[in-house]
C-alpha cells in the first residue's frame, strides 16, 4: 500500500536522506543572502550612481539574465554527461564546492572591481543551478510516489530555516560592524563569506554517504546522442507522429513556469529596494518573514500533494502566485509591500516543491540528470528573456515594476501546460 511518509526502517538508510535535506539547506544560504544584501551591495555600493552609464538595477537584471543564460547553455549537455557517468552524486558535490568558492572570491574583492564582482556572481549563481539539478536527480534514488512529495517539501522547508539562519548569522555581522572595525562595505563582503562557508560546509554531509545505487539502464552513445534522443522522445517535433507525450506537457509546463518563480525572487527585492526605498535591514527583515512563513507553507503544499493530488497543490501554488504579481503593481505603501510578501511565502516553495516532486517521478529511467538539465535550460532561457525585458521595460518607464506584467503573462502560459498535461495524462 502506498504511504505519504519516508519509510526509513534502518539506520544506515536515514543518513543519505539527511544528507539531501542538508543539500538544500545548505545552498540556502546563498539564495537569501543573494536576493537582499547582495542586491544591496551591488546597487548601493558597486554600482552607485550610475556608474557604467546604467541604473544599478537595469544591471542586475542583466547580471541576472547572462547567469540564466549561462546556465542554459551548460546545464543539458553536463547533465547528460552526469546521467552517461552515473556521476550525480559527484556532482552535487563539486558544483557545491566552485558556487561556495566563488562566494569566497567575492567576499575577498573590492567594492571597485565590479567586473570581478558580475564573475563572481554569475560563477556562484550558475553553480548553485548546477547543483540544484543534480541534487533534484537524486531524489528518485531516496524515494518514490507520494514519499518523494514528503522528500521534496521537506527539502524546501529545510532550505527555508537553513537559509534564514544564514541570513541572521549574516545581518547580526553587518549590526556589529563597528565592533570589529569594518566598513558598510567590508561587513557585506563579510556576509558573502559566510554565505560561502555556509553552503561549503552543509555540502560536505553528501560527500560521506552514498545516495541509492547508480541506474542500471545503459547508455551507449554520446552525452549529446543521448540528449538528443531524451528530447526527441520527450518532444517528438520532428517526427511524423507530432503528439507531445504527457510527461512533455509537464516539462514544457514546469520550465515556464519555474522560469518566472527564479526571475520574480530576485526583483522582487529589487523592485523593494527601488520603490520604496527599503534599507538593507528593512528588506532582512522582509525576507526573514517570507522564510519562516514559507517553511510551514512548503510543508503543507506537499502533504496537500501526497493526499490529495499534485496538481491540485500545484493549482492553489499558482493562483497564489498569480495574485501575487497581480496585486504587486498596486501596492502602494510599505504595509502593503509586507502583506503582499507573506502571501507570496505561503506559495513560494510549493510550486517548486511540487513541480520537482512531479519531475522525479516522471523522469525516463536513467534521464533524472537530463530531465532536471533540460528543465533548467528551459527555466533559464524562459528567464534570460523575462530578465531582458524586465531590464527594459524599467529602463523605458522608469518604473521598477514595469516587468511584472510580462511575468504574469508567462505564468498563466505555464499554468495553461502544466493543464494540457493533466488532461494528457486522464485521457492516456
Amino acid at each position: 500500500m502506498a504511504t505519504n511518509s519516508i519509510q526509513l526502517p534502518q539506520r544506515a538508510s536515514r543518513a543519505p536522506v539527511l544528507a539531501w535535506i542538508f543539500l538544500d539547506w545548505a545552498a540556502s544560504g546563498f539564495s537569501t543572502i543573494s536576493i537582499t544584501l547582495l542586491v544591496a551591495y551591488f546597487n548601493q555600493i558597486a554600482f552607485a550612481d550610475g556608474r557604467w552609464g546604467l541604473p544599478g538595477g537595469v544591471l542586475w537584471a542583466w547580471t541576472l539574465a547572462a547567469t540564466m543564460l549561462c546556465s542554459a547553455l551548460l546545464s543539458p549537455f553536463l547533465s547528460a554527461w552526469v546521467d552517461r557517468r552515473h556521476m550525480h552524486q559527484r556532482a552535487v558535490i563539486i558544483s557545491s564546492v566552485i558556487g561556495a568558492m566563488a562566494c569566497i572570491a567575492l567576499a575577498l574583492q573590492p567594492s571597485t572591481s565590479q567586473l570581478g564582482i558580475i564573475t563572481a556572481i554569475i560563477v556562484a549563481t550558475v553553480a548553485f543551478d548546477m547543483a540544484s539539478i543534480f541534487t533534484a536527480s537524486l531524489l528518485p534514488k531516496l524515494a518514490q510516489g507520494r514519499a518523494a512529495d514528503t522528500l521534496s517539501s521537506v527539502g524546501f522547508a529545510a532550505g527555508y530555516a537553513g537559509g534564514a539562519i544564514a541570513l541572521i548569522l549574516a545581518t547580526s555581522l553587518i549590526a556589529a560592524r563597528e565592533s570589529f572595525g569594518l566598513s558598510a562595505a567590508g561587513a557585506l563582503r563579510g556576509s558573502f563569506a559566510i554565505m560561502g562557508l555556509w553552503w561549503l560546509i552543509f555540502s560536505l554531509p553528501a560527500a560521506c554517504v552514498r545516495m541509492g545505487t547508480a541506474s542500471t539502464k545503459s547508455h551507449s552513445g554520446t552525452s549529446t546522442k543521448e540528449l538528443l534522443l531524451f528530447l526527441q522522445e520527450t518532444l517528438p517535433i520532428n517526427q511524423k507522429d507530432r503528439c507531445i507525450p504527457q510527461f512533455g506537457w509537464l516539462l514544457l509546463g514546469a520550465v515556464t513556469i519555474l522560469g518566472v518563480v527564479q526571475t520574480a525572487i530576485p526583483q522582487f527585492s529589487n523592485v523593494a529596494l527601488e520603490t520604496f526605498h527599503l534599507e538593507p535591514p528593512q528588506l532582512v527583515q522582509l525576507v526573514l518573514i517570507v522564510q519562516f512563513i514559507a517553511l510551514p507553507g512548503a510543508i503543507l503544499i506537499g502533504w496537500l500533494s501526497g493526499v490529495w493530488s499534485r496538481h491540485g497543490a500545484a493549482n492553489i501554488c499558482l493562483t497564489g502566485w498569480a495574485l501575487v504579481l497581480g496585486l504587486a503593481w498596486g501596492i502602494g505603501s510599505v504595509p502593503q509591500l509586507y502583506a503582499l510578501a507573506v502571501l507570496l511565502a505561503l506559495v513560494l516553495g510549493g510550486i517548486q516543491s511540487v513541480l520537482r516532486a512531479m519531475l522525479a517521478v516522471s523522469a525516463p529511467p536513467g534521464h533524472h540528470a537530463a530531465t532536471f538539465g533540460v528543465m533548467q535550460v528551459g527555466t533559464k532561457l524562459m528567464g534570460f528573456i523575462a530578465s531582458l525585458i524586465f531590464g527594459w521595460a524599467y529602463m523605458a518607464s522608469g518604473i521598477p515594476r514595469a516587468g511584472l506584467v510580462i511575468l504574469l503573462v508567462q505564468l498563466i502560459l505555464g499554468w495553461w501546460l502544466l493543464t494540457r498535461a493533466r488532461t494528457k495524462a486522464i485521457t492516456s
